[in-house]
């Protein structure tokens, strides 16, 4: 019982620490995103407010108050709009895990980069002659899912699992039956990584 308290306290411990990292970090990136802006340099400050929303942790101020300051600089600075919300998609992207937070922000940005990118004629040449096919391409294409593939993850976790599985009867029990979980659990990895 001793030594799970002790285990838990260094994994609460070591979770406490990157949170703070993860805080500090933001903060920081969020106070040169402003800084930047305060000088007039909107690509440094869509960068340092970008930088501030993927650090992300559920319910860290700076996260929203990153894309608070994109969405913005987005609807007021017609010149840095694309930009913007490019940012904004990218963050949203970057910090989704089982859920994704900001979806709404996602969704939103998705449409205003169609919109703005519609409106370049040389933007998309594939994408039509007018204003309105090259709306729906670029709307056809944000709405693709980057992310990797479901089973592929699985798998992979799945894998990972059955290393440390076999790693464990490794020391504990049959050897032979624990290298060939590991050695099972590693090419399940690979194959999960490979198909994500």
């Amino acid at each position: 019982m001793k030594r799970a308290l002790i285990v838990v306290g260094i994994v609460l411990a070591g979770l406490g620490a990157l949170g703070i990292r993860v805080v500090v970090e933001g903060r920081r990136a969020l106070a040169a995103g402003d800084d930047a802006a305060r000088e007039g340099r909107m690509t440094d400050a869509i960068a340092g407010w970008e930088a501030a929303a993927r650090w992300y942790l559920p319910f860290a101020p700076h996260v929203d108050d990153a894309y608070e300051r994109l969405i913005y600089l987005a609807g007021s600075e017609h010149a840095f709009a694309l930009a913007a919300w490019r940012a904004v998609r990218s963050a949203a992207l970057a910090t989704r895990t089982l859920w994704t937070p900001h979806a709404d922000d996602l969704m939103t940005a998705n449409a205003q980069i169609a919109e703005l990118a519609s409106r370049d004629p040389e933007g998309a040449l594939a994408a039509g002659p007018d204003a309105a096919a090259r709306k729906a391409w670029h709307t056809e294409r944000l709405a693709r899912d980057p992310g990797p593939s479901r089973g592929g993850v699985f798998l992979a976790v799945l894998g990972i699992g059955a290393w440390l599985a076999g790693i464990g009867m490794v020391i504990r029990g049959p050897a032979k039956l624990g290298a060939a979980v590991t050695v099972l659990g590693l090419i399940g990895w690979m194959i999960g990584l490979a198909i994500a």
